[in-house]
């Protein structure tokens, strides 16, 4: 009788568990019906380019940095997890309800905005019909709820998205969703305690009272709430301002675009030449 290794059955799983989550994000509720989801499964030297994306933009955010460095533990390790990849063009509105969640009275009004207008920003493109926007969402819940009902640990991130957008998968979606699933493990999306050996305590400290600055914000009723950033934060307060980015930072995010630039001309020809041949 043949022996087979757990771990090598869960990598085999993996796969058969995103396709799966493929198909259930398509059985996912929605609320307009015109929302066209389209889905994909990026999986070995396909996941490279989005890496190589991932590898020039992590340095200027710390959601990026943790996201990019989740993903290169498993890679580096031999356990290159499959993706799933969700999309949607919801920068029309066919449905004419003129409700204003957009911010436009009428969806006519919307739309004539959104063509002259539209464009891909690092992490969505838009404006979006906030009701097409519900339906993209509830598929992605029922994607990453199929892969909890197998047993296997998945994220939806939106950084995994925009790196795969930015080197061309899913090229006709204003919006994308990437879930990683597997390797085994548990929570390794959320605790992440691989990604705790490439930073500080002190890193993850100045990180999260960056990326979640409300959850450190005194009340904001004097409108000069103390931002608490330290043990004592009452000794010698500090408080939060406006202020422009220093010419330094600025200098930062001007050489890191370039290398993402590099990056996105070096692989997207590459990419996009498969939806050309599956046409």
């Amino acid at each position: 009788m043949a022996r087979i290794s757990g771990k090598q059955a869960s990598r085999e799983v993996a796969l058969q568990v995103a396709k799966l989550a493929a198909a259930a994000a398509y059985r996912a509720p929605q609320i307009t019906g015109r929302l066209k989801l389209k889905t994909e499964i990026v999986t070995g030297e396909d996941l490279t380019p989005i890496v190589s994306f991932f590898e020039a933009v992590h340095p200027v955010s710390p959601v990026m940095y943790f996201d990019y460095q989740s993903l290169k533990y498993f890679l580096d390790r031999g356990d290159p997890p499959p993706l799933l990849l969700l999309g949607a063009d919801m920068t029309r509105s066919e449905l004419g309800w003129d409700c204003g969640a957009c911010g436009f009275g009428t969806c006519a009004e919307f739309n004539a905005y959104s063509k002259a207008n539209r464009s891909r920003a690092m992490l969505w493109g838009g404006p979006t019909c906030n009701w097409k926007l519900m339906d993209f969402a509830a598929a992605c819940d029922f994607a990453c709820a199929a892969v909890a009902q197998h047993r296997h640990d998945c994220r939806a991130m939106g950084t995994i998205g925009a790196a795969a957008a930015g080197v061309g998968y899913l090229p006709e979606c204003s919006a994308s969703i990437g879930i990683p699933i597997g390797p085994a493990g548990e929570l390794i999306y959320f605790s992440r305690a691989q990604n705790h050996k490439t930073t500080t305590r002190e890193m993850q400290y100045q990180w999260m009272m960056q990326t979640s600055p409300t959850h450190w914000q005194a009340f904001a009723g004097s409108t000069k709430p103390c931002i608490k950033n330290k043990q004592q934060w009452w000794d010698g307060m500090s408080y939060a301002q406006f202020a422009p980015l220093p010419d330094e930072a600025m200098a930062f995010a001007g050489e890191t675009l370039a290398k993402v630039q590099a990056v996105s001309a070096k692989y997207t020809d590459r990419v996009t030449a498969w939806y050309k041949k599956t046409e």
